[in-house]
């Protein structure tokens, strides 16, 4: 119990850490649109999926695996096989990084004319290359961070990235600000290129100070650690390679098949940027919340594995999935109560209000797989969750082919709906042959929602009673999220949702033991 409580309190201090930026990429993401636009949001998320499959080439399942060995080593009680551990990580994330970077730079030209069509994005590529050595080796030290439960590093890192892209960016905007979409993209870029170096500078120099305080204790570190990463790490790179190829593809493809439904290129590149750079950051925005738990699952759930403690597994999962349920049903009844006050407050857009409503019923179909990835992956899973993942992005493709022409963005929007339900049905059925939990599906899904559906009732009979006026759309948000979140608390607790165990659970939380940690690395 221990454990847990001080699982939760670094997800707590990562929750707040994890809504922050959330908040500032969502108001960046606001920033962005209104200075280049639908088309030109679109353009930078064509050269970001592109990015998105070099970064995975260059960290080549690095994060993961520098937790999973570290944690290994922390469990036998070796302070030189940490050492010794991550001194392997970061010479792999080099490696990897820096030729990653070489062949961005070498086939930018190629991917901007042949892959995007678009000779505009040649200069953005080119910029980004040089950022993959350092973010690679960024990744290797947040692993280490995650293993050793120093949660406030990578949060304070995290947040300093963010605010030094957001600066460099808007400065550089307002620099080009009236010299086209190419030179817009160029200084988004570089806004990253720069805040990427500082990261990694501020995270090495952490790093550093931390590894000293490292205990050598009795234990020596585990046999052949070389090995050990290879075989963590490669598997898990090259599956995401093909994942990540795939899914670039499926990004690649839509524009295009946008245009043969009959679109012009920039109706395309708009309707694209709409639902990937608008609606798809707000709609993501609440997994903050438990993108801090979850980060925090993998060592902890590794820990319980290497102990052979299942019962403390089936807690912690069955403790997740509950609140992963209950906060992602949370979260579509107010997407779908407020998407129009949303697409208005944030991007003066109908149209993106509107997919703001329509995806928001997916939410906790989303939810819900991003939390059982990293429950499986805490179980030496990640294969098989890196399978599925294969899978849905294979059907994503072959659907985006066969039904964008014909059908246009509907035909992208059930391209989404039926590959996130395929991709949640399988990791959920994988978790549940792993771990002994039992999901009441009343209980656990249907009567929350029915919750929901009632909250929001009665939040549009008391706005309607006391005549609240919606054309103030700040006051009408704000105050209907805040008695929207009462109803909906009030009615899970009258109808059992939330149990006394709960409550009782989540109050313990907050008391602080006074056992000292046995983790063997000293806090600095």
């Amino acid at each position: 119990m221990r454990l847990v409580k001080q699982f939760i309190i670094n997800g707590l201090i990562l929750t707040v850490t994890s809504v922050t930026m959330r908040l500032l990429t969502v108001a960046f993401n606001v920033y962005i649109t209104e200075k280049v636009g639908a088309a030109g949001v679109g353009l930078f998320s064509l050269i970001m999926s592109v990015y998105a499959f070099a970064v995975t080439f260059a960290t080549s399942g690095i994060s993961l695996s520098a937790t999973r060995l570290v944690s290994q080593q922390i469990v036998r009680g070796s302070g030189k096989g940490v050492r010794a551990a991550m001194v392997r990580c970061i010479i792999y994330a080099l490696i990897f990084g820096v030729t990653g970077g070489v062949l961005l730079m070498s086939f930018s030209e190629i991917i901007a004319t042949n892959w995007l069509g678009d000779i505009r994005a040649l200069r953005s590529l080119r910029i980004l290359a040089f950022s993959l050595p350092p973010l690679a080796v960024s990744a290797a030290l947040s692993g280490y961070f995650s293993a050793v439960r120093r949660v406030a590093k990578n949060a304070a890192t995290n947040i300093l990235e963010q605010f030094i892209r957001i600066f460099f960016t808007a400065a550089l905007l307002v620099c080009v600000s009236d010299k086209g979409i190419e030179a817009a993209s160029v200084a988004i870029v570089t806004g990253m290129l720069l805040s990427e170096f500082l990261s990694f500078a501020v995270s090495f120099v952490l790093y550093l100070f931390d590894i000293r305080h490292v205990r050598d204790l009795t234990a020596p570190p585990s046999s052949d650690l070389t090995g050990r990463l290879i075989k963590m790490a490669v598997p898990i790179a090259v599956s995401s390679y093909i994942r990540s190829a795939l899914v670039t593809l499926e990004h690649l493809l839509i524009p295009k098949g946008l245009v043969k439904n009959g679109s012009t290129s920039t109706e395309a590149l708009s309707s694209y940027g709409v639902i990937s750079g608008m609606v798809f950051p707000v709609i993501f925005f609440p997994m903050a919340f438990l993108t801090a738990f979850t980060g925090l699952i993998v060592p902890e759930v590794t820990r319980y594995k290497e102990t052979e403690s299942s019962r403390s597994i089936e807690y912690v999962t069955g403790r997740i999935m509950k609140i992963t349920v209950i906060f992602s049903v949370a979260a579509t009844g107010f997407f779908a109560y407020y998407s129009d006050v949303l697409g208005t407050l944030l991007y003066d857009s109908a149209e993106a209000g509107k997919y703001i409503r329509i995806f928001s019923f997916l939410i906790p179909v989303m939810y819900l797989d991003n939390t059982t990835d990293a429950i499986l992956k805490g179980l030496g899973e990640q294969f098989a969750s890196m399978r599925y993942n294969i899978i849905d992005a294979l059907v994503s493709v072959i659907l985006v082919f066969f039904l964008l022409p014909p059908f246009g963005i509907k035909g992208y929007v059930l391209v989404i709906y039926i590959c996130e339900i395929l991709n949640a049905a399988m990791s959920i059925r994988k978790l549940l042959s792993c771990v002994k939990i039992k999901l009441h599906l009343f209980k656990m899904i249907l009567l929350p929602c029915l919750c929901m559906t009632g909250a929001a009732c009665m939040t549009k009979l008391i706005f309607t009673f006391l005549n609240i006026n919606y054309d103030a759309m700040i006051v009408t948000l704000f105050v209907g999220f805040a008695v929207l979140c009462v109803i909906y608390t009030v009615l899970l607790r009258c109808f059992g949702c939330i149990s006394d165990e709960d409550k009782t659970w989540f109050l313990n939380i907050f008391k602080k033991s006074r056992k000292k940690s046995k983790i063997f690395v000293k806090t600095p």
